[in-house]
């Protein structure tokens, strides 16, 4: 298998390291969170429709399953910002939980978790966690900061401090692809919904946008 990515846009509204990239369950909105900033984007006209600077910082953030609501942690509060309207619906006291180098695919049964020697522990879900991973990756040459799975949990995708960004066949517990297309530490992944796009950010605040496909179907 051979994996492409080629280049369809880049944001440059954050002005420190990205910490999480999410993907509207349509595929239509994707939102960016650095520490003190949250940005929301129109991914069919590529560009951003709102952003929140907060000085009390961004814990944490996703969009709600129905779609509606993009839901943010900031000062120990959850805010229930209304997609449609632009503004707050609900504030109320609470947490989210973020796992940046670690993700779990329940359609192919697997748990994976980054190591800070670069290397990458797979486990299957529900397996006790201080026992051997089923298998591990091995590729990057610095600690691991983000993981995503494909939608379709064949590829696994890592950003680490190396500055690269590796695809990684879950079938065959091997690598597929490096590619160091940021100039610095890869921060954050996501994946559209139907696997054909991907978004990568860095320590340095960009956010690029891929056209993602397979040699073979996934």
């Amino acid at each position: 298998m051979k994996i492409s990515i080629n280049q369809v846009q880049e944001f440059r509204d954050h002005q420190g390291a990205v910490k999480e990239i999410g993907m509207h369950p349509s595929g239509r909105f994707a939102f960016a969170r650095s520490d003190d900033m949250l940005v929301l984007y129109d991914m069919r006209q590529m560009k951003k429709i709102a952003g929140f600077y907060d000085s009390s910082g961004y814990d944490a953030a996703i969009f709600d399953p129905g779609g509606e609501m993009l839901v943010y942690m900031s000062d120990e509060k959850l805010h229930y910002w209304d997609i449609t309207m632009h503004q707050d619906r609900i504030i109320i006291p609470g947490e989210l939980m973020e796992y940046r180098d670690k993700d779990l695919h329940n359609g192919i049964g697997y748990f994976v978790d980054g190591n800070n020697d670069g290397s990458i522990d797979v486990r299957t879900i529900g397996s006790d966690p201080y026992d051997p991973p089923d298998f591990r990756l091995e590729g990057h040459s610095n600690y691991i900061e983000y993981l995503k799975f494909h939608p379709s949990g064949k590829i696994l995708a890592s950003g680490s401090a190396d500055m690269t960004l590796r695809f990684w066949d879950m079938k065959n517990q091997s690598e597929i692809s490096s590619f160091k297309v940021h100039d610095d530490f890869v921060t954050a992944i996501c994946f559209t919904p139907d696997g054909t796009r991907m978004l990568s950010g860095d320590y340095a605040g960009r956010i690029k946008v891929w056209d993602f496909s397979t040699s073979e179907p996934v």
